[in-house]
């Protein structure tokens, strides 16, 4: 992610735009991109200030300064540095200094500090070697942190990961956001709406998939706390909004240290690529869940669902699970919210008070703290509130005993 002063925009009026590498500005940023990706690549096993150092000789002209931070920014976060020391730096510098300390009191007039007794005589107090003690002094400073790992990257694919990093840093001062995607096959749909729900973003929907669907969001400045928090999940949303090949983004955001209203649009025209993979439509979880209550041979089969619920002016819903009873074809969707935030459940428990058009049960993990009371028998669902893991038995119990209780209602 880049910080704020590294972000390279364009005002014009009211309007912000990312300036993205193109023609002679990207030829330069990739050779700049390749020397540095073979600095960083070298300098494995070495100490964070000699890499600084290694690439502060890179000469960068002023124009492409930005540029150049913004590229080791994003290099950096491919990185792993680990303070190495035996021993814990305080605890050596508390030693070290107290025993200077006393070694400077007892010099005569025309002696001189010897460092090298001082580090010796605490070295063995320590069980340690003065070498070591030296190595360990300054262990856990910055420039000390040796960098153990460097996740190498493409030059190519680095350049894209500016271009969308920069779209990223503006949304992070969006207050709203509102997206039309259109033409997208229903899998597509489905990751989308599951990648808001799993950033736990707030949002209404409005359309449907011949159309295409209208996904207004909150951004993070329209919060009063968790700003920063919320405005991360945003900009961690994009890649999965850039993977739809037709959309449209327009966001309001708060510019500046004087936070001037301006417009930031970005649709699938601009040509920013995807940087990240959808997140997996099923869970090893569910997958186990769906063998499991298979292997009961009850009256009610279960599948993984593939229908979207985009109740106008609501948040898109999409189940995670389908049942279907082998006798009256009646269907119940199951949503499992066990790694998902407490608010994605109350808002659920809400839509379901106001009615749904099938039957829901959400399954929610004992850790959310969300009772099973909250929904009455005439919302169109129930909460299962699971330990561990969702039971099949406790699920098969649940679709009986609704079942019983529709058809009680419906007799004379």
């Amino acid at each position: 992610m880049l910080t704020t002063d590294l972000l390279r925009v364009r005002r014009r009026g009211d309007a912000i735009t990312p300036r993205y590498l193109r023609g002679a500005d990207a030829a330069r940023a990739r050779a700049l991109t390749e020397r540095f990706l073979t600095i960083f690549a070298e300098h494995v096993g070495q100490s964070r200030e000699e890499l600084d150092a290694a690439l502060a000789q890179v000469e960068v002209p002023a124009r492409d300064r930005v540029v150049g931070l913004g590229l080791r920014k994003l290099l950096e976060d491919r990185c792993e540095f680990q303070m190495v020391s035996a021993l814990e730096p305080e605890a050596v510098r508390r030693e070290v200094f107290l025993a200077s300390a006393a070694a400077h009191r007892a010099l005569e007039l025309r002696s001189e500090f010897d460092r090298a007794a001082v580090l010796a005589e605490v070295a063995a107090r320590l069980s340690s070697t003065p070498a070591e003690l030296d190595k360990a002094l300054y262990a856990d400073l910055r420039g000390s942190e040796i960098l153990a790992r460097f996740d190498p990257i493409p030059a190519a694919a680095l350049l894209v990961r500016y271009d969308v990093a920069l779209a990223q840093g503006v949304l992070l001062r969006a207050t709203k956001v509102a997206v039309h995607v259109q033409r997208e096959s229903p899998a597509r749909y489905r990751a989308l709406f599951r990648a808001m729900r799993f950033h736990g973003l707030l949002h209404v929907v409005r359309g449907a998939p011949d159309s295409g669907y209208v996904i207004e969001l909150d951004g993070p400045f329209s919060l009063f706390d968790a700003v920063q928090r919320y405005g991360l999940k945003l900009a961690l949303f994009l890649p999965h909004l850039l993977a739809c090949s037709h959309f449209e983004l327009r966001a309001q955001v708060l510019w500046g240290k004087t936070k001037d209203p301006l417009v930031f649009d970005l649709s699938s025209a601009d040509g920013l690529e995807v940087v990240a993979p959808d997140l997996p439509s099923t869970t090893p979880d569910l997958d186990g869940f769906v063998e499991a209550f298979d292997k009961l041979g009850s009256e009610w089969s279960v599948a993984h669902n593939e229908r979207i619920f985009a109740l106008p002016g609501e948040v898109a819903c999409v189940p995670d699970l389908v049942f279907c009873n082998r006798e009256s074809k009646e269907l119940v969707y199951l949503e499992a919210f066990g790694f998902w935030s407490r608010d994605a459940v109350w808002k659920r428990v809400e839509l379901l008070r106001k009615g749904f058009p099938a039957r829901v049960l959400l399954a929610v993990g004992k850790q959310l703290r969300v009772s099973e009371q909250v929904l009455d028998e005439d919302a169109s669902g129930e909460i299962y509130v699971y330990r561990a893991t969702i039971s099949p038995r406790a699920v098969l119990e649940r679709l009986r005993k609704a079942r019983a209780a529709a058809q009680a209602s419906r007799e004379p």
